[in-house]
């Protein structure tokens, strides 16, 4: 079956209707692409955050922490876990159906830290300068139509001393591990897809989405050019999830 991405006009409808469809299932089928890894990669992200920040760690006043394109909240959830009852996360998506899994979900949670979910443009973003001690944003830098402004806009909120984070898709190498990860990707990920979701075009999208993304290095390239010093990037999976960071 050919597919064809959608132009960078019609993406942000695309991916919004994607995400709109795929919302109540999304967790499993995360579950089920990454074999659970998914997590250990978040967790790596939330510890990268909340240790290596603008040192807001070490006072008195309540930190708040910014999750863009949060999706169905684990990560805002994960974030708030280690936070104090005075601390605040918050959630920002695009998806009013990944936004009603996330308030599902902080139902169950055991977090004393404030939670709030906001319905908006991760371009575009609904706060004053500064108003983060730190922001994250877990695989959905590539869904942005502007991936150089959702950085700006990232950095602009965030604290001077404060982090921006991006997990997302990486590039695997390594001439047996890069092949078997492409077909993994390309041709087993859209049957999942397909199977836990009846949505192969989702899951079709996804790695194709790969194809206009750029490579980690140019990610790099990307956090400096907005403004953000001491970048680093940390490959994950074999190279297949990239980590960047870099302080405002």
């Amino acid at each position: 079956m050919s597919f064809t991405l959608p132009t960078n006009e019609e993406k942000y409808q695309y991916v919004h209707s994607q995400f709109e469809r795929i919302a109540r299932g999304y967790d499993l089928t995360n579950d089920a692409i990454s074999f659970g890894m998914h997590r250990l990669w978040k967790a790596k992200a939330v510890d990268i955050l909340l240790t290596a920040g603008s040192g807001q760690e070490s006072k008195q006043e309540p930190r708040q922490f910014l999750d863009v394109c949060c999706g169905t909240g684990d990560l805002a959830l994960r974030i708030a876990s280690r936070l104090d009852k005075s601390d605040r996360v918050t959630g920002l998506d695009f998806s009013n159906q990944m936004l009603e899994v996330a308030r599902a979900r902080e139902t169950t949670s055991s977090s004393d830290a404030s939670l709030t979910w906001i319905e908006g443009d991760a371009q575009n973003l609904p706060f004053e300068d500064d108003s983060f001690d730190g922001a994250i944003i877990s695989f959905g830098l590539r869904n942005l139509t502007d991936i150089n402004l959702g950085l700006a806009e990232m950095r602009r909120v965030v604290k001077p001393g404060g982090l921006v984070i991006n997990l997302d898709l990486g590039r695997p190498r390594g001439i047996i591990f890069a092949p078997l990860f492409s077909f993994f990707f390309n041709s087993v990920v859209p049957f999942i897809g397909s199977i836990l979701q009846r949505d192969r075009k989702a899951y079709t999208y996804l790695p194709q989405s790969m194809n206009t993304y750029p490579e980690p290095e140019q990610i790099t390239e990307r956090f400096e050019l907005v403004g953000l010093s001491e970048v680093r990037h940390l490959p994950l999976a074999g190279g297949s999830v990239a980590l960047h960071c870099g302080r405002v």
